[in-house]
């Protein structure tokens, strides 16, 4: 009930169809089918979403825990019909929190357990000091870049100077500022990584949601974290060879 209701007032992300059908989709996708040295965001981001599956349907909790059907394209992936995803329980000292107590107790120690189960469903749990002495939207972005690094094997030194830089910069940029960067060049690489972030925003989205919104919805927000600009101009320059001081324009 209370799912649903937040599903009317737009306040959690596809957590209602994922507990009342077991299922969920996404079916566009931006990605370079040549590149295959980063996966299928899908893939990238099923591992994470296999935990989210088992905080909601409380895989720990003994009994046949129900398969979620997943809808979600990738290459060679040809939609005809739903993949069939087995929920894994992270790995939270003494067990995953039940969903009364993530979704309706209170009090710092629930705050802490809705924050370190967030954290374990990106198998970051050990990190959970560092990440809290960032801003929030900081500490979110973070939190999916440690990820990714984690998950694709082919990300360079210079592909995470690229995040880390867009992320220092964005703040002290208007709107304008923005809107006036000028592109040389874009590279298909670059774009690519650019939606798979994007993308995993969206994973953040749904694990807040599921874990008791640790975080508020609005830091998650791709234009708090995120500016595809900025980003391709941050790539060019980091492969480049550009300084750390002229990456992060002289701050």
């Amino acid at each position: 009930q209370l799912a649903k209701e937040q599903h009317i007032q737009s306040e959690n992300y596809t957590i209602f169809n994922i507990l009342s059908n077991g299922e969920i989709e996404c079916s566009n996708s931006l990605e370079d089918e040549c590149d295959t040295e980063i996966p299928g965001q899908a893939l990238i981001y099923r591992p994470a979403r296999q935990h989210i599956y088992s905080v909601l349907l409380e895989s720990g909790k003994g009994g046949a825990c129900p398969l979620v059907k997943e809808w979600f394209v990738y290459f060679g992936n040809s939609l005809q019909q739903p993949e069939l995803i087995q929920p894994v329980q992270p790995s939270i000292p003494g067990g995953t929190p039940n969903l009364k107590t993530l979704w309706l107790a209170k009090g710092p120690d629930v705050e802490k357990q809705r924050y370190s189960t967030f954290l374990a469903c990106f198998h970051l749990q050990d990190r959970m000091e560092e990440l809290q002495a960032l801003e929030a939207p900081v500490a979110a972005f973070c939190c999916l870049l440690a990820y990714l690094m984690m998950q694709v094997s082919s990300l360079s030194l210079e592909d995470l100077n690229a995040f880390v830089a867009l992320i220092l910069c964005l703040k002290g940029k208007s709107a304008a500022q923005l809107a006036g960067l000028q592109l040389v060049q874009v590279d298909s690489r670059g774009v690519h990584l650019g939606a798979v972030f994007i993308r995993g925003l969206t994973t953040l989205l749904m694990a807040n949601s599921a874990c008791g919104f640790p975080f508020r919805m609005d830091d998650l927000m791709p234009w708090e974290v995120f500016d595809g600009k900025l980003f391709q101009e941050k790539y060019q320059q980091s492969h480049r060879g550009c300084s750390l001081e002229e990456l992060l324009e002289g701050n």
